[in-house]
């Protein structure tokens, strides 16, 4: 007597009886009354989880955020006189597209953000870009009710930035803030097929994955500051 490994018919019983049916459409919510209100919902959302909120009038204000972090003692070596390197997305993707220059201009390194195309170069590559401290970005659009920042990436707005240094600063126009996810997609519904790659950016990095211990910067930056201008 012999027996199957596997029933006869099992493959058919694995099949989909019915289609799955579709989630439905995103939530989607009117925006507070003016950009302070929207500001603050925001500001309330992201602070919950951890992240950190400035409004700029100015590219100098934006610069001194920037500042603060590479001029902190807990980043600098016990030798350092100044400011720590950073990376930032090129100028055209950055809404105050003079803020890295000033960054520069009060003696910070910038690191170019490039990586090589073989395995030997980005290995190289990433050990040079360790030593960032910030990493300066733009973003596509602001989520007031999640906190959230969306990032377009592709050329000049390479996603290392964002994901490397232990601090990510996001440059936001206040005229990118949106109520929702859902209203971001009705407000641009070929978003996702236009974009190479999209993330949606909550808060700092965080894992509880060992012993339930919330711990931050795991797989990503330990600080998310976004900066309002406009």
């Amino acid at each position: 007597m012999t027996h199957d490994l596997f029933p006869r018919g099992w493959l058919e019983r694995l099949a989909p009886t019915r289609e799955v049916p579709h989630p439905g459409a995103f939530p989607t919510a009117p925006l507070p009354d003016g950009p302070d209100a929207v500001i603050a919902q925001f500001t309330a959302a992201i602070e919950a989880v951890g992240g950190r909120v400035s409004r700029a009038a100015s590219t100098a204000e934006a610069a001194d955020v920037v500042l603060g972090y590479l001029d902190a003692p807990e980043w600098r070596t016990h030798d350092q006189q100044e400011p720590g390197p950073f990376v930032a997305w090129d100028a055209a993707h950055l809404p105050l597209p003079d803020v890295a220059g000033y960054v520069e201009a009060r003696g910070a390194r910038r690191l170019d953000a490039g990586v090589g195309a073989s395995q030997a170069d980005r290995d190289e590559d990433y050990r040079r870009l360790d030593a960032a401290i910030v990493g300066l970005t733009g973003a596509h659009a602001a989520l007031a009710d999640t906190g959230s920042v969306v990032l377009v990436h592709g050329e000049g707005r390479g996603r290392i930035v964002s994901l490397l240094p232990p601090v990510h600063v996001a440059l936001v126009d206040v005229a990118r803030l949106h109520a929702t996810l859902g209203a971001l997609w009705a407000a641009e519904p070929d978003l996702l097929r236009q974009a190479a790659n999209l993330v949606v950016v909550t808060g700092p990095s965080r894992t509880a994955d060992i012993e339930m211990t919330l711990t931050r910067g795991v797989h990503g930056p330990r600080i998310v500051h976004v900066v309002f201008v406009g």
